[in-house]
Parts: structure tokens; C-alpha cells; sequence
């Protein structure tokens, strides 16, 4: 897969979605326009962009652990503004307070100490500026794969645990603010944002979930083709379609921000 594929396909599954939260997030955010911003956990650069978009930076960083990610990132052009290091959250390469906001989306639930990762976060910006993340409510069941994993439960409800050993790792959206708490984040806040998630019609739901590398395109690649065709006539049937054959419904994440 080339390094435009790679961006191509992760827009697709999880961009598009992430720069509707990305714009309600740095709105609820409320900081000052001219700043040094870094993006931990940037991935492909959405939520950079969107902080070039919206918030006339003067610098934006992205920093990622995965060398794939940042080599694709570099390889677009939306993120030619954006500088883009190889960086892993516990252990951020990046001198104290050299920046005025931090921000990270979509990442936390992939580190194994999160304490650690807030305090480097912590580290880095300038005493008295902004922390703040955003991720994926999951415990509200209103998340972009659950039609797919409902389908799953009814159709092969014998793959259950075989989904559950290889699934994502989830965020405890009550733990977020403990986390920040516990790196001593101070005026510590947590909020909702909600938005809709439309589809044009079957397949722009179907092709970015399964031809992907999160969990549900490594649970796909797992199934039989038989198995495949059944939850997909399953998802005909559940989905909730308009008249057009588009799909509509909402889908929420959860932010917290602090200040170091």
C-alpha cells in the first residue's frame, strides 16, 4: 500500500468523522490565535489541520509513534504547514515548554500509562497553557461500528469472543479527567460532543470499515466470504436508511482539557 493509500484509506474510515469533532473540540478548547501547537498521537493530521483551519497558529507539530503514519502524513499536501516527527506519548522528543497547546485526538486509549503520557504532555507546554484530548464515547453505543458488531452478534454469534480478543482498546470515559487529575493537571473539565455521521448509501459505510486496519477490518479479513456476504445482507435489513439510501445517526465523543 502506498503512502497515499494509507492517508486515503484512514480519511475515509475515521477522518471525515474526526474533523467534525475536531471543530466542535477546539471551539470548546477557547484559546488565543498565534500559538505553538502540538498534536500528539496526530496519525494522519486531522486534527492539525483542523488547528491550521481554525485557530491561525503560529507553529503546529504532529507527533507520532508510528513511522508509517508520519511518512504518509508528510506525503500530503494538506499537511504541508504541519511539522511532523516520529514521537512516542510517554516519552514526547521535545524540550520543556517549548509549546503554548497541547492537544491530542483519539489517541489515549492506544498508551499503556496514560499518567505518564498527560505528564509529558504536561511537560512540554508552557506553564499556565491548555491540555486537552478527545475520544470516542464508546460506552454510549452511539459509535460509527456498532451496526457492524450488532450484526456480527446476530449473524455469527459464535465469532463474539474471537471479536472481543482482537478488538481496539477502549477508553473508560470517567477515567480521562482521573488521568489528568493524577498528572496534576489543574481546572480540570470534561464535556460531550455530539454530531451526526452520514453516509451516502451502503457501501460508504461498508468499504472504509472493512478495508481498513483497525478492528473491524482485522476482524473482516478473518471471516468467510460466506460470512462476510451475510453481514452485509444483515446490514441492508438494519441500518438505518432514508428514502435516498443514505445513513444518518449520532455518534458522540468525550473531551477533557486542563490547564499545566
Amino acid at each position: 500500500m502506498s503512502d497515499n493509500d494509507t492517508y486515503t484509506q484512514y480519511d475515509d474510515f475515521m477522518g471525515r468523522w474526526s474533523r467534525q469533532v475536531a471543530t466542535q473540540f477546539l471551539d470548546w478548547i477557547e484559546v488565543e490565535r498565534g500559538l505553538r501547537w502540538l498534536d500528539v498521537g496526530c496519525g494522519a493530521g486531522m486534527l492539525a489541520q483542523t488547528v491550521i483551519k481554525n485557530c491561525a497558529p503560529s507553529s503546529v507539530t504532529g507527533a507520532d509513534p508510528l513511522e508509517k503514519s508520519i511518512v504518509a502524513a508528510k506525503q500530503h499536501p494538506d499537511n504541508k504547514n504541519i511539522q511532523l516527527e516520529i514521537g512516542d506519548a510517554q516519552d514526547l522528543p521535545f524540550e520543556d515548554s517549548k509549546f503554548d497547546a497541547v492537544i491530542s485526538g483519539l489517541m489515549i486509549k492506544f498508551v499503556p500509562d496514560k499518567v505518564k503520557a498527560i505528564c509529558e504532555m504536561k511537560r512540554v507546554v508552557r506553564p499556565g497553557s491548555v491540555i486537552a484530548l478527545y475520544d470516542w464515547d464508546m460506552d454510549s453505543n452511539m459509535n460509527t461500528t456498532r451496526h457492524f458488531w450488532e450484526a456480527v452478534a446476530d449473524i455469527i454469534p459464535e465469532r463474539e469472543e474471537d471479536r472481543t480478543t482482537d478488538r481496539t482498546p477502549m477508553t473508560e470515559i470517567d477515567s480521562i479527567a482521573k488521568t489528568f487529575e493524577a498528572a496534576g493537571v489543574k481546572a480540570v473539565q470534561q464535556s460531550t460532543i455530539s454530531f451526526t455521521t452520514r453516509f451516502r448509501n451502503l457501501d460508504d459505510y461498508w468499504n472504509p470499515i472493512t478495508r481498513n486496519s483497525q478492528n473491524v477490518g482485522r476482524f473482516y479479513q478473518t471471516m468467510t466470504e460466506e460470512q462476510q456476504g451475510a453481514i452485509h445482507e444483515q446490514l441492508k435489513q438494519s441500518l438505518p436508511f432514508a428514502d435516498d439510501g443514505s445513513i444518518s445517526f449520532e455518534s458522540r465523543a468525550v473531551a477533557v482539557k486542563g490547564i499545566a
